[in-house]
């Protein structure tokens, strides 16, 4: 029974992994177009400046207080884009909560940590019910990806618009 239930634990570990590599690699994608979108606005005039912006601004900005700029900025300079994509740039703040929640899904539980008990061993838990990744968390990821996809498109649209606009 304990190497039935080690079995599962490891493949639960295999599964949040993956899943959690392959998000965070779209969530990544999305961050950078947002990041060269605001360069391209703020910065359209010179290309060192637009490199030096890249480099040292938005690295040390968190992905929520990017898309905070990145909405203002378009709220204030683009609103009719950002009119016609509102409620698909809400969901850019939906996609950081589920990042957030795959992060804390790898994290080991303390508790355990201290005690010493199974040290190596990580906890996978949906910390929105506190159950374990099942059927839901599966469905959750793949909504979450389609939204992904879907916003990199509308991202990519609104970068030509930003170049376009910036000549």
């Amino acid at each position: 029974m304990f190497e039935e239930n080690d079995t599962s634990m490891e493949e639960l570990g295999d599964f949040a992994g993956k899943m959690m590599w392959q998000y965070l690699a779209r969530i990544l994608h999305i961050e950078n177009l947002m990041s060269n979108i605001m360069s391209q606005h703020f910065c359209s005039d010179n290309a060192e400046r637009a490199a030096l912006f890249l480099s040292l601004v938005t690295p040390d900005l968190s992905f929520r207080k990017k898309i905070n700029i990145f909405t203002n900025m378009l709220k204030i300079y683009y609103n009719d884009i950002y009119k016609i994509n509102i409620s698909d740039l809400r969901n850019l703040y939906e996609l950081d909560r589920f990042r957030n929640d795959l992060v804390n899904l790898m994290l080991p539980d303390l508790q355990q940590v201290l005690n010493k008990k199974e040290p190596d061993r990580v906890q996978f838990l949906n910390m929105k019910n506190g159950k374990t990744i099942d059927e839901t968390a599966k469905k959750e990821y793949e909504t979450k990806v389609r939204i992904c996809i879907k916003l990199a498109a509308i991202l990519n649209k609104i970068q030509r618009e930003v170049i376009i606009r910036s000549m």
